[in-house]
């Protein structure tokens, strides 16, 4: 989906898992720029470097988690949107906590609908301002 000034929505999509990050990158390679990576620790490396307009983030990561990694990201980038996933069960208190910070949660394992629902309102948001 393209913008009004005619550039696509950048999207970061985070997780351990090879197999999803390939599949995440050729389903949204159609419709905006995705970057895919394995660890939150290049997560931040890559909010550093370059704007994105949707970071996936996976809660469950080697080394530093989900959660601390969209802390830090809410710093780096306010203008980020951060989504949440997780295969791991919480309890109640902790999805609503998940879904009061984050922009969105996705539990896995997930539909490629679930991710494009997700774009797809960034991609509103983003035409409105």
């Amino acid at each position: 989906m393209m913008r009004r000034d005619e550039t696509a929505l950048r999207v970061l999509f985070v997780d351990d898992e090879p197999l999803i990050l390939h599949i995440i990158s050729r389903f949204l390679n159609r419709s905006v720029v995705v970057k895919t990576v394995a660890s939150a620790e290049e997560a931040l490396n890559e909010i550093v470097a370059q704007h994105y307009d949707l970071c996936f983030l996976d809660i469950s990561l080697p080394g530093m988690t989900g959660l601390d990694a969209m802390k830090i990201i809410n710093k780096l980038s306010p203008t980020t949107k951060v989504a949440l996933m997780t295969g791991a069960h919480l309890n109640e208190a902790m999805e609503r906590k998940i879904e009061d910070t984050a922009y969105a949660f996705i539990q896995k394992p997930f539909e490629l609908i679930h991710i494009k629902e997700v774009v797809d309102r960034v991609a509103a948001t983003s035409i409105e301002h």
